[in-house]
């Protein structure tokens, strides 16, 4: 009989050989203003052919699309390692000022297998509270100009709310949101007459202060209405009246004496 062969050495294989596919594991929804960081972060499984967790395997995550989000740290790539159940986690995402949505790709590195992408959006700035820095009341004599600006603070959930869109409209009455026709009014670059100012957002302390203000020759009480993106809501009271007469009437002359 012949001598027994002896089979070959088998090379043992590596955790990232092992991996037949990844899928999530259990990322929540992945939404964040714009300038903020995200809170939930990405979470991917690498599993076998028999749908174990793989342990001790690399999986790289890739921000693609048109946005300046990054990971924390400013890059677009990061590598995580899988733990004892085969899951990884993702740098948390750091939201940049390009608002609408964008793909984060999982893959693992060191073989090539599928994976998911995950979608994740940036919304507009957003404030929910806006209020006045002071209180002074705000009155101007007919075809003049008001003497205080309006300054107004924004904030999201009690906190600062910078680079929020506002607008600024003389609306008709609290009840009526049209522009006005007349009373109180703004100029633009060419100084004419407008009533609305867009395109304007609060500063990095949410702070705006609105250009002068003018009155026409309506005397009368009007209402400027300021608004952000968020829905923030603020109505501020504007009075046209004349002057008060502080002269003093002149006595009537004595009548002379005959």
């Amino acid at each position: 009989s012949g001598t027994p062969t002896t089979p070959p050495p088998t090379t043992p294989v590596t955790p990232t050989q092992s991996v037949d596919h990844l899928e999530d594991s259990g990322t929540a929804k992945l939404t964040a203003m714009a300038g903020d960081a995200f809170t939930e972060k990405i979470s991917t499984k690498a599993e076998n052919a028999a749908g174990k967790g793989v342990a001790k395997v690399r999986i790289r995550y890739t921000i693609v699309g048109d946005t300046d989000a990054t990971f924390t740290g400013g890059e677009k790539v990061a590598t995580a390692l899988t733990d004892a159940s085969g899951v990884a986690t993702a740098p948390a995402l750091q939201a940049g000022e390009t608002t609408g949505s964008f793909a984060v790709r999982a893959t693992l590195i060191g073989r090539t297998v599928t994976g998911p992408i995950y979608t994740a959006t940036v919304t507009q700035r957003v404030a929910d509270a806006l209020v006045r820095t002071a209180d002074t009341a705000l009155t101007c004599t007919p075809g003049g100009e008001f003497a205080d600006a309006v300054q107004v603070k924004a904030t999201y959930k009690d906190a600062v709310a910078d680079k929020v869109a506002v607008t600024a409209t003389l609306i008709k009455s609290a009840d009526d949101a049209t522009a006005n026709d007349k009373g109180p009014y703004f100029k633009d670059a060419d100084g004419k007459t407008v009533r609305t100012l867009t395109g304007l957002t609060t500063d990095a302390d949410g702070l705006l202060k609105l250009p002068q203000l003018y009155a026409d020759d309506t005397t009368g009480t009007f209402v400027l209405r300021v608004t952000t993106a968020g829905g923030a809501t603020l109505d501020v009271t504007l009075t046209v009246a004349a002057a008060a007469d502080t002269s003093t009437s002149p006595s009537p002359s004595p009548s002379a004496s005959s």
